[in-house]
């Protein structure tokens, strides 16, 4: 992992933990919390080229500015950031407060271009080209689908087991089409309170209209738009019916569309059905984990800065990852690169090239969890009404089975 992309890894997790403390009334952690993500965007800055430097310093500076607020007490900040209207407000400074409160969601929401592209991430050669048609091709040729009369447009959901690369298509969309990438979770939109998380929907569309073109992409989408039922509380109905509209809205704009929907779950059939409909999640694709080539092609992209002995073979590596997700195999190369690193600091031993031997033992320490996930999406989904929805799924978890790591005792 890159310094910039840890850099702001730490941030993600420090804004996540403000948000957390500042809920549960410890206001005193929040603000250290608050002010780390001020320190990491201040180093962001730093690593960042000149023309993102500025930008990022002045969300720094709002940090900042929510930390002195909360240790003085001037200021309070719900779960987004955002800062709570006057009581006795009139319509006019109404209207100012959600100006405010739309610029203060466009600062602290993490907007980028991301560098990777599809070429960097292993296999899904299908799966990659259902997403260009769906959300790249139309940003690049609009006037191609004019001519033959398709409407570009309609979401996709990207589903399937944890750890498999459903996040890193996601941007990878976006750096195809050159267009901003917006990565929203649950923790950036639900708000304890009342209304306030339709708010916050409705102004990150709004903010993804600001720019040229953007891909707005909402991780684990079934935890904030789940089945809606009667045993739902209204105000979580209402933030799966305001997530509707809004995506409604972007197909009923006579303008060209310059901002496209991607989500991604790990448990489809808790998704509304309402949003799995033509017009919002047209596609539902599957991301299976790695099969044979694509797990080679991970483990060639994970070492090729890293000192690895020549008679390590990927194809071994491949043969006995059987099974496991693209995120584990990374952190395979990660264990595997650590046990010389130490033999090297805490023995003082000389330098080593990473061996088979390290390999093997990472492997044996590394379990997969993709065994207990399909045994779970095959139960939930035979006990509903939606087999056909699924079938690749259904199809891939009947074929499953993980490498026998018995060849290690």
């Amino acid at each position: 992992m890159e310094l910039r992309d840890e850099v702001r890894s730490q941030f993600e997790r420090s804004h996540k933990l403000a948000k957390k403390y500042y809920d549960s009334g410890k206001t005193a952690k929040a603000r250290v919390e608050y002010l780390k993500c001020s320190g990491f965007l201040k180093h962001l800055a730093e690593l960042s080229p000149p023309e993102r430097r500025g930008k990022l310093l002045e969300r720094s500076k709002k940090f900042r500015e929510i930390a002195d607020g909360l240790q003085d007490g001037s200021v309070k900040v719900y779960t987004s950031g955002i800062l709570p209207p006057e009581p006795t407000e009139t319509k006019r400074e109404r209207a100012s407060d959600e100006d405010k409160t739309r610029d203060r969601v466009k600062e602290l929401i993490m907007v980028e271009k991301p560098k990777i592209r599809f070429k960097d991430i292993a296999g899904l050669d299908e799966v990659k080209e259902r997403i260009k048609e769906a959300i790249v091709y139309p940003f690049i040729y609009p006037e191609e689908y004019k001519y033959f009369g398709v409407s570009p447009g309609g979401g996709i959901l990207l589903y399937g087991p944890p750890g498999c690369g459903k996040t890193m298509l996601a941007a990878a969309a976006a750096a195809e089409c050159d267009a901003v990438f917006i990565n929203l979770k649950i923790s950036d939109i639900k708000d304890k309170y009342v209304g306030e998380s339709e708010k916050n929907i409705k102004q990150v569309f709004e903010v993804s209209r600001s720019y040229e073109r953007a891909i707005l992409f909402f991780d684990e989408i079934d935890a904030m738009a789940g089945e809606r039922s009667s045993s739902q509380q209204g105000h979580e109905r209402s933030l799966v019916n305001e997530l509707l509209a809004q995506m409604d809205a972007l197909e009923s704009k006579g303008s060209p569309r310059n901002s496209l929907v991607l989500a991604a779950t790990n448990q489809p059939w808790s998704v509304d059905l309402a949003l799995r409909r033509s017009g919002r999640f047209d596609s539902s694709v599957f991301i299976p984990n790695p099969d044979a080539r694509a797990r080679k092609k991970i483990f060639e992209l994970s070492l090729k800065e890293r000192p690895v002995d020549k008679a390590v073979k990927l194809e071994k590596l491949a043969d006995m990852t059987k099974g496991y997700a693209s995120a584990e195999i990374v952190e395979i190369c990660d264990r595997a690169a650590k046990i010389p690193l130490r033999e090297r600091l805490r023995e003082h031993k000389k330098r080593r090239t990473i061996s088979t031997g390290d390999f093997d033992q990472a492997i044996r320490e590394k379990s997969t969890v993709l065994p207990a996930w399909y045994a779970r999406a095959l139960k939930e989904i035979q006990s509903s009404d939606e087999t056909d929805m699924f079938l690749d799924l259904i199809k891939a978890a009947k074929e499953y089975t993980p490498s026998d790591k018995r060849q290690f005792e």
